[in-house]
């Protein structure tokens, strides 16, 4: 199936509305692709508010968010080697996709916590007044279970440095990222296209020709923002 066709499919089974189709929308969870896994969570949340007495598979749901977060976890590990270019569009663009990671976890958490107003307190966990912040904090602290509790706060909790994320992430994963070139290695092994344009943006802007070998199959890649990327790190290089 072409991608944009597979893309819409998440939809389509939501507009189904049957248990069976949610059955599938979680069955699918796992996939490569953040876009598509994003759009059947978003289906699998307009299911749930459509339908909240249909049964979803929750067991399934809970080692997905697991899986998520061992990737946000992966991402504060590289995102503090990468530290040190500062505003580099590397850094942003991890930055960004780390973004997308988080709401991919509070869509989870919604559907696990569906009695609570997960998403409000996705939105006060962005704002810059401290209060707010601190609040949606709270409603967490007090709605989690303890253990999903101890892992997911530090990620979200202001007091917590980069550098305190990232040690935490090596226990949690049981490997450190020792060196910058080992963090851009993790970006463009990913099935991620964001992630691999980080990497190739990285490749340039710290002159790692050892990984330069990964930018020339990237030049004829379907994804524009990863041709474009390849290109301009090739031109750094």
């Amino acid at each position: 199936i072409a991608p944009e066709i597979r893309n819409e499919l998440p939809g389509v089974l939501r507009q189904i509305g049957t248990e069976a189709a949610a059955q599938v929308l979680v069955e699918n969870l796992m996939q490569g692709n953040p876009t598509l896994r994003f759009r059947i969570m978003f289906a699998l949340n307009k299911l749930r508010r459509q339908a909240p007495g249909i049964t979803i598979d929750l067991p399934a749901v809970e080692s997905i968010l697991a899986a998520e977060l061992l990737g946000h976890y992966r991402s504060h590990q590289i995102l503090h080697r990468m530290s040190a270019l500062r505003d580099d569009t590397a850094v942003l663009t991890l930055q960004k996709t780390m973004d997308h990671e988080r709401e991919r976890i509070f869509r989870l958490l919604s559907l696990l916590y569906p009695q609570h107003d997960v998403h409000s307190a996705y939105v006060g966990l962005q704002s810059k007044d401290h209060v707010i912040h601190d609040n949606a904090l709270e409603f967490l602290d007090n709605v989690l279970k303890p253990q999903l509790r101890k892992i997911l706060v530090p990620l979200l909790d202001s007091e917590y440095s980069l550098e305190e994320r990232a040690r935490l992430a090596d226990r949690l994963l049981g490997a450190a990222v020792p060196d910058q070139e080992s963090a851009v290695a993790l970006l463009i092994t990913s099935d991620d296209p964001w992630l691999q344009a980080c990497g190739a943006h990285a490749i340039g802007a710290l002159g790692l020709n050892a990984l330069a070998t990964h930018l020339e199959g990237w030049l004829s890649s379907n994804d524009p923002a990863l041709r474009d990327a390849a290109r301009n790190a090739k031109q750094r290089l």
